[in-house]
């Protein structure tokens, strides 16, 4: 990743929570946001922030609570997310981090889209207003904006819309969250309507695999599915280029793969592993020849166990300090139609499901931009069983984005009553696939946000 300017490393403290010190950089951050040639080290550094500390969180506590990863160690953070329900509290530095670090990220956004129009971009060639890199940036900060407010929707019942300094945030239901992140989006889409030089300029700038386009529509589809708009997911979804990657990268120095680096790396004793057979069960469980098994997981024999179920050494984007991690999978874009699809019922609606599901399941390492390849036969299941038919994306996707962050959010989505009368003083954690509905809200939100909710009992 380029080098990016000193005044976004000191931090910005742009969240919900209150402030309890006196920051002294704050007069150098917002000078930083009214100097033009600054703009290029403000996308950077708010890109770093994202992809350092609010992607490893995005993957850290969600792979715990959907059983992706298993706990190898005594830390109060993991055993509070492995033990789940009413044991995971406000308290939760995994929890509290994420919370944190999306409205950080978002605050820097919202500072880039409060300065920028303000400036003067010196362009001979067009009208400032049409100036590629302004263009660029804005449509940046909005795509940043909305998919910090939709992994907010994700993990929490309710969710802010705008970073409040004064302590004064205001939360909705985590479905206008959506919407909103949708609105972002669209907002930013419109922005680069036949403007490629910024297109180019800031895909450029991002990282060495980025498509800026791409990435908008791929969330836009993640988030319509979520709201049940089955038609608008499709049409997003078959706005991506499925043969486009897009990346977070690292370049191994002070700018690690975070999950290599805090998580698994093999020098230290780990704190989580990867459950065996990607902590799926029962029919659910990757079938035998399945290749997205063996590029997700090391098996190794006579591993120790977590919850009494083994683990394996992590392989795919986790490998070393410079591995890439991806914006998002292609393989999702298939599951998301095959979903609005199975959703709307219908033995032609099915049919064209299942077909979706084939793509997925038979697609090779060769024919996935990302290698994620099942080599899979077709389905062999009851095409026209409508819930079999959901079954069977919902165990793909698990596979699928394995450690994306999405197990959590898409488990509660297909099986919204899983956790319905659970027992929490009997019941077995271990036997559990899902360990919360939502999260609690940081216990500082509650101590200086008048207006944070109740947590939910669960």
């Amino acid at each position: 990743m380029k080098k990016i300017l000193l005044i976004l490393l000191i931090g910005l403290s742009l969240f919900s929570c209150k402030k309890e010190f006196t920051d002294h950089n704050k007069i150098v951050q917002d000078d930083a946001f009214t100097i033009p040639a600054a703009y290029d080290g403000i996308i950077l550094g708010m890109t770093k922030e994202f992809a350092a500390n609010s992607l490893y969180r995005i993957i850290h506590g969600p792979g715990l609570t959907a059983r992706e990863f298993g706990n190898m160690s005594t830390y109060e953070t993991e055993s509070q997310l492995v033990d789940g329900g009413p044991e995971l509290t406000g308290v939760n530095s995994s929890v509290s981090g994420l919370f944190r670090h999306l409205h950080k990220n978002r605050g820097i956004a919202e500072k880039i889209l409060a300065n920028i129009d303000k400036l003067k971009f010196a362009n001979q060639a067009q009208a400032d207003a049409f100036e590629p890199k302004k263009i660029g940036y804005k449509a940046y900060a909005k795509l940043m904006q909305a998919i910090t407010t939709g992994y907010m929707a994700d993990y929490w019942e309710k969710v802010t819309l705008k970073n409040d300094l004064n302590n004064q945030a205001t939360f909705v239901d985590r479905n206008i969250g959506y919407q909103t992140a949708i609105t972002r989006i669209d907002e930013a889409l419109a922005l680069l309507h036949n403007q490629q030089d910024a297109i180019d300029y800031i895909n450029a700038l991002v990282s060495s695999e980025f498509s800026i386009e791409d990435v908008l529509y791929a969330f836009k589809a993640r988030y319509e599915i979520e709201l049940g708009n089955y038609t608008e997911a499709i049409t997003a979804a078959n706005d991506v280029d499925l043969t486009k990657r897009s990346v977070w990268t690292y370049d191994g120095g002070a700018m690690k793969n975070p999950v290599f680096a805090k998580t698994i790396y093999a020098g230290k004793k780990r704190r989580m592993n990867p459950i065996d057979s990607l902590g799926l069960v029962g029919s659910q469980t990757p079938e035998a020849g399945d290749e997205r098994n063996d590029f997700y997981l090391d098996y190794k024999p006579g591993n120790s166990k977590s919850c009494g179920l083994p683990v394996d050494d992590p392989e795919g984007f986790w490998t070393s300090g410079t591995a890439s991690i991806p914006v998002y999978l292609p393989g999702e874009m298939l599951l998301i139609k095959a979903e609005a699809k199975a959703r709307q019922g219908g033995s032609a609606n099915l049919t064209e499901a299942v077909a979706l599901i084939n793509q997925v399941r038979t697609k090779t390492s060769a024919g996935d931009a990302f290698g994620v390849g099942a080599n899979l036969t077709a389905w062999t299941g009851d095409a026209t069983d409508q819930q079999a038919v959901l079954d069977e994306i919902y165990k793909n996707y698990a596979i699928e984005l394995f450690l994306q962050g999405q197990r959590f959010p898409i488990h509660r989505r297909f099986y919204p009553n899983y956790l319905d009368g659970i027992d929490w003083n009997s019941t077995s954690r271990c036997s559990l696939e899902r360990l919360n509905n939502f999260y609690p809200y940081p216990d500082q939100e509650h101590a200086n946000n008048p207006n944070c909710p109740a947590d939910p009992a669960y």
